[in-house]
């Protein structure tokens, strides 16, 4: 059993000095087997019947209007008249399509949701990689001449999440996308009750004015 052992050991010396002082990458690969496996999965992989004309079927699509940015609290006097309000950053929403075979497009899949969603273009959605803190914002002037309170601006993106299954030849592809598009603004008042059921209106409410009585 000994003999045996050793006679183990000194085999894999073998292989590793092989690779060490041939230097030829094929003898590496004929020696240990692992690069001509992969090569062989690259080339299955190359082969594979396009899914550019496949079906996008989708599971689940959420779609609300998530709170991006928020400004502090500003004191306004009745003879103030204009008054600009700075939004600061609530949260990023960062587009990303994640799929379970590279052979479906991203551009494919925005395409399908463009549809799903009924919106006019593709361009409309965030593409991969873009953040809706990047987008382009500016201070917010509002005319409260004659009103008094303290008042707060907040703005939203539409947020969509969705999973999605594509037809392909040889099975179909999962995925899922997280995308944005448009905005939308509120002006809030400390105090008074917004009257709205939209969780992005009650959460700058709280964040900023303290907890709302409904």
């Amino acid at each position: 059993m000994a003999r045996s052992r050793m006679t183990r050991r000194h085999g894999w010396a073998t292989v590793a000095l092989l690779c060490a002082v041939v230097s030829s990458a094929a003898a590496c690969t004929a020696a240990t087997g692992k690069p001509a496996a992969t090569e062989a999965k690259a080339k299955a992989t190359a082969s594979a019947p396009s899914c550019a004309g496949g079906a996008v079927r989708w599971t689940s699509v959420h779609r609300e209007r998530r709170l991006t940015e928020v400004s502090p609290v500003v004191n306004v006097r009745e003879s103030d008249g204009g008054v600009t309000f700075h939004p600061g950053l609530v949260r990023n929403i960062v587009a990303q399509v994640s799929t379970s075979d590279d052979r479906v497009s991203a551009h494919q899949v925005l395409a399908a949701l463009t549809k799903r969603l009924k919106r006019w273009d593709v361009d409309q959605l965030a593409a991969p990689g873009k953040e809706s803190a990047d987008r382009r914002r500016n201070p917010v002037k509002v005319d409260f001449l004659g009103h008094a309170g303290r008042f707060v601006e907040a703005e939203a993106v539409q947020a969509v999440e969705a999973s999605f299954t594509v037809t392909c030849p040889g099975g179909d592809i999962y995925g899922s996308v997280t995308t944005w598009f448009g905005s939308s603004g509120a002006s809030l008042a400390c105090g008074v009750n917004p009257h709205t059921k939209e969780p992005w209106v009650q959460e700058a409410y709280r964040l900023t004015c303290g907890p709302l009585r409904l």
